[in-house]
């Protein structure tokens, strides 16, 4: 009996102007956002910076008391959480931005048409194809699990930013700020691993996958992926 190979499906590898803008977009944001936590949680640590004001000052003949130099670690730390938060209502923005891009995609570009083509790609592959298309299948569920870590980050910040006007996500902000933070580790886990990812990708046996995602063109047949 004839081994199965896996059919001819829609999906394609070039990416819309929306998908490329949607991806970039997300990177620089949540970026972004790491950084803010970064200069929070190191470069403005209240109990670190405060010293290095008192220091500052007594060179110019000043003195600062620590009440004093932490009202100042407090000035800067709230502008610091304020970019925080904007750069989150963007990336709340540009999440709602994917929803209604992937209804308005072709079939064949939508993340759900890819994924399924993967999984049905994965199911009837020959023994000879198995492993690229668990390969294949593979890479589509990290995306959908990034897709996923996403909207959890939207929806806990958007709790932690109206927590205090809305008694019901008060009564839940200490949960949300746990999920929130944890989430933000799984974030960073996919960029280290996303990254290490398409390199080697576009290093081996998908050439191009880097500027196809910058020009959203694909000089190759389409395949199956």
């Amino acid at each position: 009996m004839p081994a199965q190979t896996a059919p001819p499906v829609a999906a394609t590898h070039d990416y819309s102007v929306a998908m490329r803008i949607w991806h970039w977009a997300n990177a620089a944001l949540v970026s972004g956002q790491l950084l803010t936590i970064l200069f929070q949680k190191v470069i403005v640590n209240a109990k670190q910076a405060v010293p290095e004001f008192q220091q500052a000052i007594s060179k110019g003949g000043s003195t600062l008391t620590d009440q004093q130099g932490r009202a100042v670690a407090h000035v800067i730390s709230e502008r610091i959480w304020q970019w925080h938060i904007w750069m989150g209502v963007t990336l709340a923005a540009f999440w709602l931005f994917w929803t209604v891009m992937q209804a308005l995609d072709p079939a064949g570009r939508r993340f759900g048409a890819r994924l399924l083509a993967a999984a049905r790609r994965y199911k009837l592959a020959a023994p000879a194809e198995h492993a690229d298309a668990r390969h294949a299948l593979l890479a589509k569920l990290t995306y959908a699990a990034f897709y996923l870590f996403i909207t959890i980050m939207v929806v806990t910040g958007l709790a932690l930013i109206f927590a205090d006007d809305v008694p019901f996500l008060h009564r839940i902000e200490h949960t949300a700020e746990e999920i929130h933070n944890v989430t933000m580790y799984l974030i960073i886990g996919y960029i280290v691993l996303h990254v290490v990812g398409v390199v080697w990708a576009d290093n081996h046996d998908d050439h191009g996958l880097v500027s196809r995602m910058v020009s959203g063109e694909d000089p190759r047949t389409p395949d199956n992926v």
